[in-house]
């Protein structure tokens, strides 16, 4: 309960109120993510290639520190090698996964950030900034494919596996470089790192992790 209370509460944060020192910025993140099991007999296997996208909104409430949200389109995923054999939950029914299967998710997510945008005085055209903060994230569409020996499943439909809400925290740091007035380029290094189950199997627990370059436009 209290997980939804705070998701709840992201939520209504985003809800702007148009005033001095607010700032807007469009975004686009070409990122590597991967999925990190907390038992032995699930490890992670490949990185996968994905994006998020979208706006963020800075209310500044001192000259160079705001208060940061947003929304975004974020599409990622991971696999995980499964050593051992064990069941797995598709939206059709529990199926097998043989040992030493390898299964690749496939995950879109609405994001809502919560944080802190800190920015440096500009010297010349640039400033730097940190930018730490908490996601929440909405789950919208989840598939996978298997692979191992004796079984294979393409493109499965496993929404019903994963919850609907979880979240991470993440760290960025950058600089903007200034076009005149308000307007500037953006370019940034993030890190997130999910501390919420992405699943609903009460078995393991599985997080979702990624590196990102940030490239956007504030104005």
């Amino acid at each position: 309960m209290k997980k939804y209370v705070v998701c709840v509460f992201c939520l209504a944060c985003l809800t702007p109120l148009y005033s001095q020192g607010l700032s807007f910025s469009v975004f686009f993140e070409p990122q590597m993510s991967w999925l990190t099991s907390d038992i032995k007999s699930i490890t992670r296997d490949e990185m996968k290639a994905g994006f998020n996208t979208g706006l963020i909104m800075d209310k500044y409430f001192a000259e160079n520190y705001a208060f940061s949200t947003g929304i975004s389109i974020w599409n990622t995923g991971g696999s995980l090698f499964y050593i051992d054999s064990t069941g797995f939950d598709f939206n059709y029914g529990r199926q097998p996964l043989l040992a030493n299967s390898v299964m690749t998710y496939r995950m879109q997510y609405i994001n809502i950030p919560i944080s802190l945008k800190l920015n440096s005085n500009e010297i010349g055209y640039i400033r730097f900034f940190a930018h730490p903060g908490i996601n929440t994230h909405i789950n919208i569409k989840a598939s996978a494919d298997v692979r191992s020996d004796g079984t294979t499943y393409e493109n499965e439909n496993i929404s019903d596996a994963i919850n609907t809400i979880s979240m991470s925290y993440f760290i960025g740091a950058g600089i903007e470089y200034s076009l005149g007035g308000n307007t500037a380029l953006i370019l940034g290094l993030y890190y997130q790192n999910g501390f919420w189950d992405i699943t609903k199997t009460k078995d393991y627990k599985v997080t979702i992790g990624s590196v990102s370059l940030r490239l956007g436009v504030r104005f």
